[in-house]
C-alpha cells in the first residue's frame, strides 16, 4: 500500500506544470538553443529543485517517512547500532581538536560517555585539565542543539575563539571565551565557516582575529558561498564592525572571481611576512604575499606569490626562505625553495627530489629541519627528515598507512606526528630530533577490539580496462574463502586529488564481522599515484574513475571473491558521480547503489548551491566542451528505460551547505520513473542534518545501520531481513 501510495503521489506530481522553471530556461538549454552543444537535455523532473514548494517538501517527507518504515524494520540493523554504542563506550571518553600551543598546553574538545555536549578543556605541563566551557551552556534557551567546530586561543592565553555550529550545518558563528572568567564575550560573529574555510587567526597584538565573513549563508540564494572576504574584527568592536583586507570588491586589481574564498593563511609571531590564497575546489591556488606590518594599514597591497598555473603546494615561509611543493616535472612531486626576494620558480633549489615510487604527501619544516612524509599507493606512509642535506628515514613504531604532521612553532623545534591505518587507530607521538625519540602523547585511552584480531588487509593493484594498475585495499577475515559467497562493500571517491587514506573506523570494519569484505578502490581521480592519478580522473578523463571501479568489480567476481548479486557499492557527496556513473553504465553488475548527500546531477550545477565553486574540478556549463563533459558525468542524465537498475539507498541532509538535496531526489524520482527497474529504491531524508560533516556520533551511526542493514537485506544475508509481513515489494 505504502508504495502504491507513493508512486500515485509522483504521477500526480508529474501531472502538474511548474512556471518558476517554465519561466527560467536552463544554462543548458539556453546553451542547445544557440546550437553550441550537442548536448541533449531531457529533465522533466526540475519541480524538485524548487525546495521551498510545498508540494515538493510532501515529496520529500512521503520518501522519508517510507524509507525510515523499511530500515527500522530491517532485522539486524538495530543490532549494528548497538554494536557501534559498544564499541563507543569502550572509550572512557574521546577526545577531538586537539590544539597545542607555542607554550605546550593542550586545548581540546573531550566527551565521556554520560556528556551530551563537547566540553572544552585545558591541560597544561604538570597541571590538571581544567574544564573552560560547556557547548550545553551556548544559546540553550533556543532549543538548537551546538557543536563546538573549531577553536584557536590567542598567542597570551587569555581567550579563545570558538565557532559553534547547530543541527548538523556547517556555516558557524565565533564566539569568545575569556580564560580568566570562563564566559563568554557579549559579541558573537556571524556568516562565518573556519573550519572549513581560513580557520583563524589572531592578530600579532592579540586585539582581534581574521577570519572568512560569508556575505550570504542562505543556501536557497543565488549568490551563497559567493564573494566571500578575508576580514579583521577587533575585539571590542560591534559583530559587523570588520575591515576587510582581501576580496574581490576590496581587490580588484586582483581579478579575483566570485567563487573564489580570499583566505590569509595561518600567522606566526615571529613572521614577517603574511601569505593569501585564492581557495576553492581546487587542488592549485593563486598566492599573494604582504608584509606583516600592512595589517595595520587601510588597505594591504598584495603581491603575487604565484598562478594556479605554477603547479605549486602548501607555500611555507621562514624569515625569506619560501618552501613549495611542486608538480613541476614531477608527478609525484618534490620540495623547493627560493628566496621570497629573489623568487625564482623556474630554477629553484630542489631540497627533495621526485621518488617514482612514493609520493610526497606533507612536509613541515622548523630548527630541526624539514620533514616530510611519502605515501605509496595512498596507503603505505614514510616519514622522513633533511638536515645538512641528507636525508634520514625516521623509523615508527607503528605500521602507518596515513601521516600527519604538524610543528607548533616553525622557528623552534616540535614536530607532533599523527599516524593511522585500516586496524590501526589514531596514535600521537612528539618526535625529539636530538635523541631521535618518538614519545606518544596519552590524549585518549587506549581501547582494545580482539573482535579484530584475526582481520588483515590485502593492499595489491589490478589493472583497469586500459591496463593501468589501480591501487586497491581489501579488509577481511584471515581464513578468506574464495566461494563466491562473500558480501562486498566497494567503496571509493575519486575527485579534487584526495585519497581514501587508511583511517581506523570500527563502524565500517563491523562490515567484515558480519561476514563481508570492506574493499577500497583508488580509482583515478584521487591523489594516490600523484599528480597524473589526479588528473587522469578529472574533466574530460572523468570516465576512467568509474571504469577504475568497474574494473574492480570484475575482479573481485573474477577471482572467486564474490558474485554479481552480492556486491554493493558505497560513495557520497562528489563521489556520487563515481557510483552513480557505474551503476548507470554497469547495472548488470551490482547489486545495492549507496550514496549520501551524492552529486547525482552535475548537469545543474549552475543552480546548485555551491556550484559555481564546485566547477573548478568538475566543468562549467557556460564552456561547450565542459558541458558535455558535465553531461557525461551526470548520472541522473544516463537513467535510462528499459533497464533493471539495482536496489538504491539514497540518502540527504536538508542543511546540506555543499551539494543540493534536490540532486538525489531527481535521481530518485526519475529511476522511480522507469517502469523496467523493479529493485528496492529507497530515499531518505535527515532534516537535522547537513553534510554530514558536523553529524553527531549518534546520528552517524545510525546512518552506517542504515546502508549496512538495507544492502545485507538486499543481498539475501539470512540476518539481515524485512520483518513487516504487509510490505510489498516494488512492483
Amino acid at each position: 500500500m505504502i508504495e502504491k501510495i507513493a508512486l500515485l503521489h509522483l504521477m500526480f506530481l508529474l501531472s502538474f506544470s511548474f512556471p518558476v522553471f517554465s519561466q527560467d530556461l536552463t544554462v543548458s538549454e539556453k546553451l542547445n538553443e544557440d546550437s553550441r552543444s550537442n548536448t541533449k537535455i531531457m529533465d522533466n523532473f526540475q519541480y524538485l529543485e524548487n525546495l521551498q514548494n510545498d508540494t515538493v517538501q510532501k515529496w520529500f517527507k512521503d520518501h522519508n517517512n517510507r524509507a525510515r518504515y523499511v530500515l527500522d524494520n530491517i532485522s539486524g540493523r538495530n543490532e549494528l547500532v548497538e554494536k557501534f554504542i559498544e564499541f563507543e563506550k569502550r572509550k572512557s571518553f574521546s577526545v577531538a581538536l586537539l590544539t597545542i600551543s607555542e607554550n605546550n598546553s593542550f586545548y581540546y574538545l573531550k566527551r565521556s560517555l554520560t556528556d551530551k555536549s563537547d566540553k572544552l578543556y585545558l591541560k597544561e605541563t604538570g597541571k590538571e585539565e581544567v574544564l573552560l566551557f560547556d557547548a550545553a551552556d551556548y544559546k540553550k534557551e533556543t532549543g538548537n542543539i551546538y557543536t563546538i567546530s573549531y577553536l584557536k586561543p590567542s598567542w597570551n592565553a587569555t581567550k579563545i575563539a570558538l565557532s559553534f555550529t547547530k543541527n548538523g550545518e556547517e556555516i558557524a558563528e565565533i564566539a569568545f571565551l575569556d580564560l580568566k572568567t570562563k564566559k563568554l564575550l557579549p559579541t558573537i560573529i556571524s556568516n562565518c565557516w573556519p573550519s572549513e574555510i581560513g580557520g583563524i587567526n589572531w592578530l600579532p597584538d592579540d586585539s582581534g582575529i581574521i577570519y572568512v565573513n560569508i556575505p550570504d549563508i542562505d543556501t536557497k540564494s543565488s549568490n551563497y558561498l559567493l564573494d566571500t572576504e578575508a576580514v579583521l574584527y577587533k575585539i571590542g568592536d560591534d559583530a559587523s564592525g570588520h575591515r576587510v583586507l582581501f576580496s574581490k570588491k576590496n581587490n580588484p586589481e586582483l581579478q579575483i572571481v566570485r567563487s573564489d574564498f580570499p583566505i590569509i593563511k595561518k600567522i606566526d609571531l615571529k613572521d614577517k611576512y603574511i601569505l593569501a590564497s585564492l581557495s576553492g575546489a581546487a587542488i592549485y591556488l593563486d598566492y599573494y604575499y604582504a608584509d606583516i606590518n600592512d595589517l595595520k594599514k587601510p588597505k594591504i597591497e598584495w603581491k603575487a606569490l604565484y598562478k594556479k598555473s605554477d603547479r605549486l603546494l602548501n607555500p611555507l615561509l621562514i624569515n625569506d626562505d619560501l618552501y613549495c611543493i611542486s608538480a613541476n616535472n614531477a608527478s609525484n612531486f618534490k620540495i623547493i625553495s627560493t628566496k621570497i626576494s629573489t623568487i625564482n620558480f623556474n630554477a629553484p633549489e630542489v631540497i627533495v627530489k621526485e621518488n617514482t615510487k612514493e609520493i610526497i604527501d606533507d612536509f613541515v619544516v622548523n630548527s630541526d629541519g624539514l620533514f616530510y612524509s611519502t605515501k605509496k599507493n595512498g596507503v603505505e606512509a614514510k616519514l622522513y627528515l633533511v638536515k645538512n642535506g641528507k636525508i634520514k628515514n625516521i623509523d615508527l613504531p607503528v605500521k602507518a598507512g596515513n601521516i600527519y604532521l604538524t610543528s607548533t612553532d616553525k622557528y623552534s623545534t616540535g614536530l607532533r606526528i599523527t599516524t593511522s591505518g585500516w586496524l590501526e587507530s589514531n596514535r600521537i607521538f612528539n618526535y625529539k630530533s636530538s635523541e631521535n625519540k618518538l614519545i606518544e602523547y596519552k590524549t585518549a585511552p587506549v581501547v582494545s577490539y580482539p573482535e579484530f584480531d584475526d582481520f588483515t588487509v590485502a593492499e595489491i593493484e589490478i589493472p583497469s580496462y586500459d591496463g593501468v594498475l589501480v591501487p586497491v585495499s581489501i579488509i577481511y577475515k584471515k581464513k578468506l574463502k574464495r566461494d563466491k559467497k562473500n558480501y562486498v562493500m566497494l567503496d571509493g571517491y575519486g575527485v579534487y586529488g584526495i585519497s581514501k587514506s587508511p583511517r581506523f573506523q570500527p563502524t565500517l570494519l563491523t562490515w567484515v564481522l558480519n561476514g563481508g569484505i570492506y574493499v577500497i578502490s583508488h580509482v583515478r581521480g584521487g591523489g594516490e599515484k600523484g599528480d597524473e592519478w589526479h588528473e587522469s580522473g578529472m574533466k574530460k578523463n572523468k570516465p576512467n574513475t568509474w571504469k577504475d571501479f568497474i574494473a574492480t568489480a570484475e575482479y573481485l567476481i573474477k577471482s572467486d571473491i564474490t558474485t554479481k548479486d552480492r556486491i554493493a557499492v558505497l560513495s557520497g557527496s562528489a563521489g556520487g558521480i563515481l557510483v552513480g556513473r557505474a551503476v548507470t553504465e554497469r547495472p548488470d553488475l551490482f547489486k545495492v547503489m549507496i550514496c549520501y548527500d551524492g552529486f547525482l546531477n552535475p548537469l545543474r550545477i549552475a543552480k546548485a548551491p555551491n556550484g559555481p565553486n564546485s566547477m573548478k574540478e568538475l566543468g562549467d556549463p557556460l564552456i561547450k566542451a565542459e558541458l558535455d563533459m558535465l553531461a557525461e558525468i551526470d548520472s541522473f542524465h544516463h537513467l535510462q528505460e528499459g533497464i533493471n537498475y539495482p536496489a538504491c539507498l539514497i540518502s540527504v541532509g536538508m542543511n546540506d551547505a555543499r551539494v543540493a538535496p534536490w540532486m538525489s531526489a531527481k535521481f530518485v524520482a526519475k529511476l522511480e520513473s522507469i517502469k523496467s527497474s523493479k529493485n528496492e529504491i529507497l530515499f531518505a531524508v535527515n532534516y537535522d542534518a547537513g553534510h554530514g560533516i558536523n553529524s553527531s556520533n549518534l546520528q552517524l551511526y545510525n546512518n552506517y545501520a542504515d546502508e549496512f542493514a538495507y544492502a545485507l537485506w538486499q543481498m539475501g544475508h539470512p540476518k539481515f531481513k524485512f520483518s513487516k509481513e504487509n510490505y510489498n515489494v516494488r512492483q
